[in-house]
């Protein structure tokens, strides 16, 4: 004999209850996914620029924040650092922020200025690797800059040839690249330290941001790492740390020492505490409105446990229901950030694996909760 699919006949019931739980799951699905995927970028942006530099080792302020506040060093350490064994070459390394002038255009009635970071390096040292392809040759030519493509949009309108001011200094844009930086600035110009000079003339060369240091064998990295604090003992001018130790920083400030991961977290918890409580209030009523059949079932001698069986398949069945349009509007809106925002949002398998496991746990969890009133259901009443 078949047995009737109490579960979805159910839900089908009431087709509207049964759209409004679906949408409330696949509402939770896209909050959350949402977090997981800024929580991802930041992530992977906090150490963009790090990973296009050049270096096994890097020489940093002791007030070094973030690559955004990096504070100077004396380039005397950098000196000194070319004479430890292992070490092959030195290079400085300049980052400021600085005003970048948007000319009145389109609906930009008004000539505004905007932050934006400023890299710079010696020509004949370049600081990024090979794979970004600079146009070195364009940055000889005094006060000319390359432009970051993945700068937000509030810098447009430029292009190769444009000429503005950054800071009250004239600057044309001879070229362009494709890095970003993050969530540390809205964009960014790479120099040539000559300009950077004159960008910040207050600022002397022999300040530099960092000290980018190769070495002959980086497998030393440590080993030579070690014989650089050796040679700073007492000097509490200069950090020396590897490029495993500085990327690691880098994600932890970003995502422990700043509010952004609590955030991101914090947005994960009541995208599942609104989906427990839609899915709960779905299933509380529907369970109101067969209170009576329930009690026929407990009558006829069906055990709590069928009974609970059957709350907890509708559950499931909700969970099935809103996650795969939860994922799909997700996907779109991750397409949308990162064509809009720059900001590199990835759905991953393991990321969508994950919030299905807590969309089945959220749908189960709100079932269980549920449950007390079909427990409650007494065959007396039906007399």
């Amino acid at each position: 004999m078949k047995k009737t699919p109490l579960a979805s006949r159910n839900l089908l019931h009431d087709k509207l209850r049964m759209l409004v739980a679906t949408a409330g799951v696949t509402f939770a699905v896209v909050l959350v996914l949402m977090q997981l995927g800024f929580y991802g970028a930041v992530k992977r942006t906090a150490t963009t620029i790090y990973d296009q530099l050049d270096f096994d080792i890097v020489l940093l302020s002791p007030d070094y924040l973030h690559l955004s506040k990096a504070g100077t060093i004396p380039m005397v350490r950098l000196v000194q650092a070319e004479q430890v064994p292992g070490v092959a070459s030195v290079r400085p390394f300049y980052l400021g922020f600085n005003l970048w002038l948007n000319k009145p255009a389109g609906r930009r009635t008004q000539a505004e200025r905007r932050g934006i970071l400023i890299m710079a390096f010696p020509l004949d040292r370049p600081a990024f690797r090979p794979e970004l392809n600079l146009d070195l040759a364009a940055l000889r030519l005094p006060a000319q800059v390359l432009m970051d493509l993945r700068s937000r949009s509030e810098f447009q309108p430029w292009y190769v040839g444009w000429e503005t001011e950054v800071g009250r200094t004239r600057i044309r844009v001879a070229g362009t690249f494709e890095l970003g930086t993050g969530f540390g600035a809205d964009g960014a110009l790479i120099a040539g330290d000559a300009t950077f000079r004159r960008l910040f003339p207050g600022r002397p060369l022999d300040r530099p941001s960092l000290g980018l240091i190769k070495l002959k064998d980086p497998a030393e990295a440590d080993a030579v790492a070690e014989r650089l604090r050796q040679l700073y003992p007492t000097r509490g001018d200069v950090r020396v740390m590897t490029r495993r130790e500085i990327e690691r920083s880098e994600r932890q400030h970003w995502l422990e020492k700043t509010s952004v991961g609590f955030i991101f977290f914090l947005g994960v918890i009541v995208g599942l505490i609104v989906g427990t409580a839609i899915v709960y209030q779905v299933l509380a009523s529907d369970i109101a409105n067969h209170l009576a059949e329930y009690a026929t079932l407990k009558a006829m001698g069906y055990s709590h446990r069928f009974l609970a069986g059957v709350v907890l398949r509708q559950a499931l069945m909700l969970a099935a229901a809103g996650f795969l349009p939860g994922v799909l509007l997700a996907w779109l809106l991750y397409e949308v950030t990162r064509a809009g925002a720059h900001i590199p949002m990835q759905l991953t398998l393991p990321t969508a694996a994950l919030v299905f496991v807590l969309t089945l746990g959220m749908c189960m969890f709100s079932g269980l909760l549920s449950m007390r009133k079909v427990f409650g259901a007494d065959p007396a009443d039906l007399f």
